[in-house]
């Protein structure tokens, strides 16, 4: 069997900005936010600010606690 890679591609942009937006529309504080999802205020700030990557499991805990959904699509060559 042929090993093949997954790769996602996600505006790392539009993706903080929503989800500091969504974060702020719910009157959801960055501690709040980051104690549910087992990270620090720290690592909130770097998501929402677009200067870190953000891990596939953390923006599922984050659509939960935000009420998003997150449609993933794979497409093979």
């Amino acid at each position: 069997m042929k090993k093949s890679n997954l790769f996602i591609n996600i505006e790392k942009n539009t993706i903080s900005e929503f989800i500091k937006s969504r974060r702020k529309s719910l009157k959801i504080t960055q501690v709040e936010l980051a104690k549910y999802c087992n990270l620090s205020r720290e690592g909130i700030l770097k998501i929402e600010s677009g200067a870190s990557d953000i891990q596939l499991a953390t923006l599922i805990k984050i659509s939960k606690i935000l009420g998003f959904k997150i449609n993933i699509e794979i497409e093979q060559d």
